[in-house]
C-alpha cells in the first residue's frame, strides 16, 4: 500500500504542531537548517539583551541566544507538545517557556530589547495580530529579527510537512508578499531593512536538501528596530 498524504487545515495548525513535537527535531526541515545557517552568519547580536521568541518552538534557538550572552530569554508558542519539548530540553535559568496564542493579540507583563520570529508568518492568515503583539512586546528602540520563508517559495507550491506512520502530513501555508510583512511592521511603528537568502552555493553545500532550489529566493530577513 502506498503512502497518503494529509493538508492540514489552519484551523488543525497547532494540533499538528503538537502531533509533529515528538520528531521536530529528529530530521530537521531544510528551511530550518537554512534559518540556522543565516544566523550563524548574520547573529542576533543579542549579548546583555531580554529576548522574547514568538513560535519558539522546540527551542531549537535558544542555544544560540544564550551563548551571545542574552540576559534572559522567554520562548512564546501556541503548541503544548511544542513548549513540553522545549522545556525537557533547556535547563538554563536564563530561559522560560509560556503557552501564548500568536493568532491573537497579546500583551505581556513587560517589554523586551529584542524579539524574534523564525518560520512562523507562513502558518498566519493575516498578519495583524502579530504586528500588534510586536508593538507590544518590544521596547521603544528595541528590535525585532524576523526569517521567514521566501513567499515566492510557498507560491511554488512547497509546504512545511512531516511523516507519522505512512502519511506525510502537511501544513497550509499563507504566502504573504514581502512588501505586506514591511508595511505592517512599518504601521505599527518600526523602521526596517530587509535581505534575501538565496540558495547560492554557499547556502547549498551548507543544506544539500535545497539543491533543488539552487538560485531561488528562498528565505527573507528582516531587521526591525522601534521608533522611540
Amino acid at each position: 500500500m502506498g503512502d497518503s498524504q494529509e493538508l492540514l487545515t489552519p484551523a488543525d495548525t497547532l494540533a499538528g504542531f503538537d502531533r509533529w513535537s515528538a520528531s521536530y527535531d529528529v530530521e530537521l526541515d531544510p528551511l530550518v537548517e537554512a534559518s540556522a545557517w543565516v544566523l550563524d552568519r548574520a547573529p542576533l547580536g543579542c549579548a546583555d539583551c531580554d529576548v522574547v521568541e514568538l513560535g519558539c518552538g522546540t527551542a531549537r534557538n535558544v542555544p544560540r541566544v544564550l551563548a551571545e550572552g542574552a540576559r534572559s530569554y522567554l520562548g512564546v508558542d501556541g503548541s503544548v507538545g511544542m513548549l513540553n519539548m522545549a522545556a525537557a530540553r533547556v535547563r538554563d535559568p536564563r530561559a522560560s517557556f509560556a503557552h501564548v496564542d500568536v493568532l491573537a493579540p497579546w500583551t505581556p507583563h513587560r517589554t523586551y530589547d529584542l524579539a524574534l520570529v523564525v518560520l512562523v508568518l507562513e502558518h498566519l492568515p493575516t498578519l495583524d495580530a502579530i504586528a500588534q503583539t510586536l508593538a507590544r512586546v518590544v521596547r521603544p528602540g528595541g528590535r525585532v529579527r524576523l526569517i521567514e520563508q521566501h513567499p515566492e517559495r510557498i507560491a511554488t507550491g512547497s509546504l512545511p510537512h512531516f511523516r507519522e506512520g505512512q502519511t506525510e502530513v502537511m501544513f497550509t501555508s499563507f504566502a504573504h508578499p514581502v512588501g505586506t510583512l514591511i508595511n505592517v511592521l512599518e504601521t505599527v511603528g518600526f523602521e526596517t531593512v530587509r535581505r534575501d537568502w538565496l540558495a547560492a552555493d554557499a547556502l547549498v553545500a551548507a543544506v544539500p536538501r535545497l539543491g533543488p532550489l539552487r538560485g531561488m529566493r528562498v528565505l527573507v530577513d528582516i531587521k526591525a528596530t522601534r521608533r522611540r
